[in-house]
């Protein structure tokens, strides 16, 4: 029963991170197009290249995740907006809920 609670305390661990991960990525994107479009990018060139590799590695981290639902929403017309981070992390607060749920329940049950 304890080794099922550090498990679920670890798997809670780990979505929260790769939560933030994706709040992080997503908002320093939004912060690159908006560089990419104006004269911050030659101005600061030094500080927009290191924006640009933490950009980089923040979307490596994602990318597995965010694939299959891209995949699924490639279907559906969606302006060229990309919603695959929202239903993302709309998936992975439903699992922490679920988690959370569960984890409640063995400790009521001990």
């Amino acid at each position: 029963m304890e080794f099922v609670l550090i498990l679920i305390n670890a798997l809670l661990l780990i979505l929260g991170v790769l939560e933030w991960v994706i709040l992080a990525w997503v908002i320093l994107s939004w912060i690159l197009f908006f560089a990419r479009n104006s004269k911050f990018r030659w101005r600061y060139r030094g500080f927009y290249g290191v924006l640009e590799q933490i950009n980089d590695i923040f979307e490596r981290m994602t990318r597995p995740f965010l694939r299959p639902i891209r995949r699924m929403l490639r279907r559906f017309d969606t302006a060229g907006i990309d919603w695959s981070p929202l239903v993302l992390v709309i998936i992975i607060w439903i699992l922490r809920q679920m988690l959370a749920a569960v984890a409640q329940r063995l400790i009521l049950s001990q």
